[in-house]
């Protein structure tokens, strides 16, 4: 009986504590002496003068470009360093290793330091580039682990079954292996890309007019600094939001 009865208590007590959150949340809003007031942003989404988009969409074309471009060297970088890993090759796995070690274990901020004011000056990286190749490191280091993590606990015998069966490896890599990792390795995959989203903020230290830099610089001028944050958190969001929605989307269909 108590097992029944326990399930349906859930929704109850989740409902309960949503109500007492989204309640909390308002009455702070509403207790605060402030008078709100957006009517200000319109001017920095489009400017009216040149008829061209405002340094609020100019920022957040540049985070999408920036993540855009980092997910996908990351991912490809991290799923050859996830191999790695698991060779049984002593140097390269170690090789592999220390890299994962040096960008999972230091902070991005310090990273986008040095890729900019260290290694960009030796070899005239510009601050996007910096940035770009920054982040792409620092993404293929967790996808890496992804990688090596799901392979590593998928069952041999399919493989040998499939072996048994007649099927070349690159059949069974296709066929066998991938289907079933790819399925597994989505939802962290895509945690990490919202993070990578979020974290792309960072590279306003170097100069890179984003959306975070974009936002500091009207927050200075219009000395509306809680519309201009809280503005630009509803478009990061809406951007994981979507990012979030596809990959659900995508591990419904890997199920089917």
């Amino acid at each position: 009986m108590r097992d029944k009865k326990i399930p349906s208590l859930y929704p109850a007590v989740s409902f309960l504590v949503l109500v007492s959150l989204l309640g909390f949340l308002f009455s702070s809003f509403y207790n605060m002496d402030y008078h709100w007031d957006f009517s200000f942003l319109p001017q920095y989404l489009w400017d009216q003068e040149t008829n061209r988009p405002g340094s609020i969409l100019y920022g957040l074309w540049e985070t999408l470009w920036i993540s855009v471009v980092s997910i996908v060297m990351g991912s490809v970088l991290g799923f050859f360093i996830g191999l790695l890993l698991l060779t049984k090759e002593k140097f390269s796995r170690f090789a592999a290793v220390v890299y994962v070690d040096i960008f999972r274990n230091t902070p991005v901020l310090v990273q986008l330091y040095v890729a900019f004011f260290v290694v960009g000056t030796a070899i005239d990286l510009s601050a996007r580039q910096a940035g770009v190749v920054t982040l792409s490191l620092f993404c293929s280091a967790y996808v890496a682990e992804i990688v090596r993590g799901t392979l590593a606990n998928f069952e041999k015998g399919q493989i040998d079954a499939a072996k048994s069966l007649g099927f070349t490896p690159v059949q069974i890599a296709y066929h066998v292996v991938a289907p079933q990792a790819l399925k597994r390795m989505l939802p962290p995959l895509v945690g990490q890309f919202v993070s990578l989203v979020k974290d792309s903020s960072l590279v306003s230290v170097i100069g890179i007019a984003e959306l975070t830099k974009s936002a500091s610089n009207i927050a200075a001028v219009t000395f509306r600094t809680l519309e201009v944050w809280f503005f630009v958190a509803v478009l990061y969001l809406c951007l994981n939001l979507v990012l979030s929605t596809f990959g659900r989307y995508l591990e419904h269909r890997l199920i089917r």
